[in-house]
């Protein structure tokens, strides 16, 4: 009995021990990245302020004037009948190039949207993959559970059939059986809204069927902790936007101070002139042609001084804001870290020193129960604290793992290899 004993629960705690994840998660990025319907609508927006750049910093279209005379005007040449303009605005030198900057400015600024939209959809999946493992991987521990139980049932029922223990300590696990199995059913009717988020993000129907992942990835980062400050910097498309914010906010002053100066219009005129009627003058029937330049005068200053203090409010609230952002990042990083921390050393202590020790008692007190040495009640205790340090142990990885999806949306970039 003692053999088998060993044997059972040397096969339990084979079964509870941890994994590798299913290489699915590569498989579910890529699908999301091509059917999520919220990154689709950010690229359409980014690919919409791209186009947007041919549209300004051109001149405006010409305007073709076509004028007839109801009444021909007698002139010594011949009568004046139509006439025909040609008038074509220009702006002041650096005005157009002002608004192409701008507009590349502002497709920046949309692709870093995209690239944050697309970094967010990449957490989140990590996020439903991660829980949805943690979930399997519960289901199945509360299974292992349920088997030491029964099996603890069954040597109970014996030792009670040969009159050595009370009625009561079946009871007692039969009770904690029927507990187990409630959260059993709890842990397997969850898949079904995880499966739900995950379609909803991969773009697919909610009663798609999806293959569970059945293990938790280890995850560990391969950047040192203070490397990620930097690498924020340079890679988060929050901060790049931001960047970029400020940037434009400061073109957008240089356009507003070139108010200040006048446009242009030429225009090139044509006056269609018949035959003189009398006489034969040297110039009979020529069109003469009129140049004319024309140029608005910017009188009305005081708009243009409003619209000047205007952007560079503008300018003060995008430097603000952008440090501000760059002091949440900060925040937002170091709060991660400990998250990371806290968790990594959750699971070391969990998996290296409370659950080998929590075997060993279980081990020692089924022995000691079925030899009548000590209570179902120990026993009990002892199997509920190695299922609730293994699920423990498994929360505290599947945390690890969200911390580290987390941290990646953060700066930008990956760090860590998930498998």
């Amino acid at each position: 009995m003692k053999n088998y004993t060993c044997f059972l629960l040397g096969a339990v705690f084979l079964l509870l021990g941890p994994g590798t994840a299913s290489a699915s998660l590569d498989q579910y990025i890529e699908e999301a990245l091509a059917h999520n319907n919220e990154l689709a609508a950010a690229q359409a927006t980014a690919n919409g302020t791209t186009e947007s750049i041919r549209k300004v910093g051109v001149l405006p279209d010409p305007v073709l004037g076509v004028e007839y005379y109801l009444e021909s005007v007698e002139t010594r040449t011949g009568p004046q009948e139509a006439a025909v303009s040609l008038n074509q605005r220009l702006p002041w030198p650096t005005k157009l190039s002002l608004q192409k900057q701008e507009a590349r400015q502002q497709s920046a600024i949309a692709n870093s949207h995209y690239q944050q939209i697309r970094l967010q959809v990449v957490r989140r999946v990590k996020e439903v993959y991660v829980e949805y493992a943690f979930n399997n991987e519960s289901t199945r521990i509360t299974e292992e559970g349920l088997e030491l139980l029964r099996y603890f049932e069954s040597v109970a029922l014996t030792r009670y059939s040969a009159g050595k223990i009370d009625y009561s300590n079946v009871l007692k696990i039969q009770v904690e059986l029927a507990r187990l199995e409630e959260r059993l059913r709890s842990l397997v009717d969850q898949n079904e809204p995880l499966r739900g988020r995950l379609n909803s993000l991969l773009g697919a129907s909610r009663d798609t069927a999806r293959s569970n992942p059945e293990k938790l990835p280890i995850i560990t980062m391969n950047l040192e902790e203070e490397a990620l400050y930097e690498l924020a910097r340079v890679s988060s498309p929050q901060l790049s936007g931001a960047d970029q914010t400020v940037d434009k906010a400061k073109t957008s002053l240089e356009m507003a101070q070139k108010e200040f100066y006048p446009d242009f219009a030429f225009t090139v005129k044509t006056i269609l002139t018949g035959e003189a009627e009398y006489g034969n003058p040297p110039d009979s029937g020529r069109d003469p042609v009129i140049a004319g330049l024309s140029i608005n005068i910017p009188l009305f200053r005081d708009r243009r001084h409003g619209a000047v203090s205007e952007k560079q409010e503008g300018i003060r609230a995008a430097k603000d804001q952008r440090q501000q952002q760059r002091r949440d990042l900060d925040a937002a990083i170091d709060q991660g870290l400990y998250k990371y921390r806290d968790a990594l050393r959750r699971q070391s202590l969990y998996q290296e020193s409370i659950i080998p020790k929590i075997r060993q008692e279980l081990e020692v007190g089924l022995q000691a129960f079925q030899d009548g040495r000590q209570s179902v009640f120990a026993l009990l205790d002892a199997e509920k604290n190695l299922l609730e340090f293994e699920l423990n142990q498994r929360r505290a990885l599947a945390d690890q793992a969200l911390e580290v999806a987390h941290l990646e949306e953060l700066v930008g970039s990956t760090l860590a290899t998930w498998r």
